[in-house]
């Protein structure tokens, strides 16, 4: 069974070798995704108070399989920015990578990068998000897979045929390119959707968690039922609902999280294999390589 959870390092205010034996229980579960972020009652994801994108590189060395997955403003986060340092983290973690933009907690973002986009409505929040999500995969695409050589003994490393600007442009961004990193191992980490709060979204996600309602919507190929872990008999409809072939896993969320994690079956994260691998899921074709079907 596909098993997800969310963590937000600043709000556990333990020892670093108390985190670690936490940590030490979560990778024994092998739960497929752990989503750096904040969450409510209600399980709606909020971006983590601490930098998602930097805690991330540390977090997917503490894990062994799980696929480590920053929590994004999505109405402040840079496509260039997000784009870099993705790929260097799919690179560190051998390719369990992904990212999550989130719509949540707008107000404390304004006030960081001055901006004053609390409130706007709904069709420009997913019109932005998506307009991130566009702009951050363009800037992967300018590598081809195989741009890098690195071969020592001739001294060459880069196949500069293989690098483009792509010349993106978006009602709310506009990127050249190409980056100065290499595209990703997964070609794009695995993207997650929260379509509780973003249901409207016109950009394909690989996996999508929450209620039953907004998961009947979704087109996603990976769908992941929210489950409260205060309620047991949430929980059994859910593992029910997982063995009918309704959904494919769950996202446990609430005050008893690492207790239910402990009783389940160990989920399907994989060392040694990319979580696109693991999943099933297709590498993104890159539709500016050579030979690409436009």
């Amino acid at each position: 069974m596909k098993l997800s959870l969310s963590l937000d390092l600043a709000t556990t205010g333990e020892p670093l070798a108390a985190f670690k034996a936490r940590a030490a229980h979560i990778d024994h579960a092998r739960p497929v995704f752990l989503i750096l972020g904040r969450e409510d009652v209600a399980g709606t994801v909020a971006p983590p108070l601490l930098e998602a994108l930097v805690d991330s590189a540390w977090i997917t060395g503490v894990l062994k399989s799980a696929c480590v997955v920053a929590g994004l403003p999505a109405l402040h986060a840079l496509p260039f920015h997000v784009s870099r340092a993705l790929s260097a983290v799919d690179f560190l973690s051998a390719g369990r990578s992904g990212w999550m933009p989130l719509t949540g907690d707008v107000a404390r973002f304004d006030e960081a990068y001055g901006t004053q986009l609390a409130g706007i409505d709904a069709g420009e929040v997913t019109a932005r998000t998506d307009d991130l999500v566009r702009a951050t995969q363009a800037l992967w695409d300018s590598w081809d897979q195989d741009a890098l050589v690195l071969d020592k003994a001739s001294g060459e490393y880069l196949d500069s045929g293989k690098v483009r600007r792509v010349g993106y442009e978006g009602p709310f961004f506009k990127t050249m390119g190409p980056l100065n990193a290499a595209r990703p191992l997964q070609g794009y980490p695995v993207l997650m959707r929260d379509v509780d709060a973003l249901a409207d979204s016109a950009v394909p996600c690989d996996v999508a968690i929450g209620s039953r309602e907004a998961l009947a919507a979704s087109d996603a190929p990976i769908k992941l039922l929210k489950v409260d872990t205060a309620s047991d008999s949430a929980l059994d409809g859910a593992l029910a609902a997982v063995a009918a072939g309704e959904f494919d896993g769950i996202h446990l969320h609430g005050a008893r999280v690492l207790e239910v994690l402990g009783t389940l079956d160990r989920g399907q994260g994989a060392p040694g294999r990319t979580t696109r691998e693991t999943m099933g899921l297709a590498h993104p074709a890159n539709p500016y390589a050579e030979g690409a079907v436009k």
